[in-house]
């Protein structure tokens, strides 16, 4: 059995800054970390609220909470430590900030979520983090959020 804990910075999106942990148990899901840029899904927040299992992929064309809008790796030849969750946070939020710079329409109907690994799934995942659209107040949105907006 394969677990992984992964950090959230939870951004605006949602109308507060909290941290989230990603919690995965094996089965025909994916993690978040998983995901390729433009796959769609819901977020399933835990009974705290501080966990997210694994995500099953949704078609963007029916309503979903969630896009992965860009994608890259912070350690791709496995050299360098894990910064501490601050430091992470706000390099994964240059990151897609700079990724997503020329998408004006997508930063503004939606906030960016920026997900990256924990110390335990660092190596395992090269230092890989997504960022992820969710539609300002929640709620669910259709359509991928990367149309018409390059």
């Amino acid at each position: 059995m394969r677990y992984a804990l992964l950090t959230l910075g939870l951004l605006a999106a949602i109308g507060v800054a909290v941290g989230v942990i990603l919690f995965a148990t094996t089965s025909d899901e994916s993690l978040v970390l998983e995901l390729d840029v433009g796959e769609c899904f819901d977020v399933d927040l835990g009974v705290d609220d501080t966990e997210i299992g694994t995500v099953t992929t949704i078609g963007c064309d029916e309503p979903h909470e969630a896009e992965v809008v860009a994608a890259g790796e912070l350690d791709p030849d496995g050299v360098t430590e894990r910064p501490v969750d601050d430091a992470l946070f706000a390099l994964v939020d240059a990151r897609c900030a700079a990724a997503l710079a020329d998408r004006p329409a997508l930063v503004e109907r939606f906030g960016i979520l920026p997900v990256a690994a924990d110390e335990r799934s660092w190596d395992s995942f090269d230092g890989r983090y997504v960022c992820v659209a969710i539609p300002y107040g929640g709620g669910t949105t259709t359509g991928s959020a990367l149309a018409g907006d390059a």
